[in-house]
């Protein structure tokens, strides 16, 4: 089998499967690749330090959420977040929580922001967007994402290379979602007494620090819960912390999107591909689409740069990351993302505030319409 059938067929048997399970999906597209195209690289892949580096660091990432929600620092921060912004909290705490990716954690914040809801009298739909566009403004540029995370591995490069492609969709996502807020300021009290519960952010400050110092993701991560722990004395529930985070699926799923990165470069799929589109459409038109229309089919972040990525490498660059062109795949993929009413994430939030999700996307349709105005003068600077 040529190597261009061999990869449409595995992303045949990615989408076909993904609708079941992302890991099963990807693992299997993954090895039949590499079966059919270059079986050497299964073994190079497990092999590979950077693989269960990249393994460990999306542990790490997950104990650092759950840490800070098992010891109460959490609750502590978005009490402080309360009474120092007001009504602006129901944006402002599905953001902190954004910082902390964890599974259902669209869930956790709409639950902390409720109150607010009622108090405020915002309406369901609103209360929807608010929750689920603030709670994923970090997606594309966190560290703490595995996205990005796979995204350092699929393309060999280091944190700072991808953060300074995304940063744009960053900045446009805020702005666009605080256009669409349509909040009043209200007052708020006890601002000066609520102010030291600030200082349980102190996890985050330490992984940015370390990341910059060291350039090394993993040993950030590693500091910034090691602190949590010693901090809270919560020796003892760090084999809670593990047993919640360690997600044999999760590890799995970047075995196998290693793995498919790792038969793409050894077969030259990648370049065969990229010679395909661009015999089609315009290269640029393909880097943003591809990632879209998968990620609106599926609705899970991790498939744009799981599906998406590895294919697209010749178009972004590796090592030597061409900015601008990862910053159109990534535009592509979170867009699909936030848009795609198979996302859990706006499901369960939809179903939270009793909203009526066709009314959310009179909020989502406009926000992201308008995150692309927003980021299109950065091509210039990328």
């Amino acid at each position: 089998m040529d190597v261009v059938t061999a990869l449409f067929v595995s992303i045949f048997i990615i989408l076909l499967l993904i609708k079941f399970e992302i890991t099963l999906a990807v693992f299997s597209g993954a090895v039949f690749l590499a079966l059919t195209t270059s079986p050497e690289s299964i073994y190079a892949t497990l092999t590979s330090m950077a693989t269960w580096k990249i393994v460990a660091i999306v542990i790490f990432a997950f104990s650092i959420g759950y840490g800070m929600e098992v010891t109460g620092m959490l609750k502590r921060i978005t009490g402080s977040v309360e009474s120092i912004t007001g009504i602006f909290s129901v944006a402002m705490i599905p953001m902190l929580i954004g910082l902390l990716p964890m599974p259902g954690g669209a869930l956790v914040s709409a639950v902390m922001i409720k109150d607010f809801v009622e108090k405020f009298r915002i309406s369901p739909e609103k209360a929807v967007f608010i929750n689920y566009w603030f709670r994923h403004v970090w997606v594309t540029f966190w560290p703490l994402y595995p996205n990005i995370v796979i995204a350092m591995g699929i393309l060999s490069a280091n944190y700072a290379e991808i953060a300074g492609a995304t940063y744009p969709i960053l900045i446009a996502s805020v702005v666009s979602g605080v256009a669409l807020l349509g909040l009043k300021m209200k007052g708020s009290g006890n601002r000066k007494r609520e102010l030291k519960g600030i200082i349980y952010m102190y996890p985050v400050l330490i992984i940015v620090v370390f990341t910059a110092l060291t350039n090394d993701l993993l040993i950030a991560l590693i500091a910034s819960l090691a602190s949590i722990v010693i901090f809270n004395r919560a020796y003892s529930k760090v084999p809670e912390i593990f047993r919640k985070t360690i997600d044999f699926k999760i590890i799995l799923l970047v075995i196998g999107v290693m793995i498919y990165k790792t038969a793409i470069e050894m077969s030259g799929a990648s370049q065969a591909f990229y010679q395909e589109v661009l015999s089609l459409s315009n290269p640029y038109i393909a880097g943003f689409a591809l990632p879209f229309v998968i990620a609106f089919a599926t609705g899970i972040e991790l498939s744009y740069t799981s599906v998406a990525l590895p294919l697209l490498t010749s178009f972004t660059g590796t090592v030597d990351v061409v900015e601008k062109n990862l910053f159109i795949v990534f535009l592509g993929g979170i867009l699909g993302v936030l848009l795609s009413p198979m996302h859990l994430c706006l499901i369960l939030t939809a179903q939270y505030f009793r909203a009526r999700l066709y009314l959310v996307y009179r909020y989502l349709i406009p926000a992201s319409l308008l995150t692309v105005l927003i980021t299109l003068p950065f091509l210039r600077v990328l």
